[in-house]
């Protein structure tokens, strides 16, 4: 897929590339490896701020008891990429 914001990458010399995906990689690894509280939603704003469409991050609209229960779905399948599933029950 192909967005019209990437033609500035069409345009970069092999070099310019290069720099670029190498900060885009210092970062990723900056993201994937915090924990505690620097895990939060403020990381993801700092990812998608990597994008040159300076398009905020998803809202937050939808009514707390959603929100939250996203977080454990999203939190449970983290958990068990790592540890393998157990069946609750």
């Amino acid at each position: 897929m192909s967005y019209r914001h990437d033609s500035d990458v069409k345009k970069m010399s092999v070099v310019e590339l290069r720099h670029l995906l190498m900060k885009y990689r210092r970062f990723l690894r900056k993201h994937r490896d915090r924990r505690g509280n620097a895990r939060c939603w403020h990381g993801d704003l700092e990812l998608y701020a990597l994008l040159p469409e300076g398009k905020p991050a998803g809202r937050m609209d939808q009514p707390e008891a959603v929100l939250l229960g996203e977080c454990r779905r999203y939190i449970r399948r983290q958990q068990c990429t790592l540890h393998g599933c157990r069946k609750r029950g």
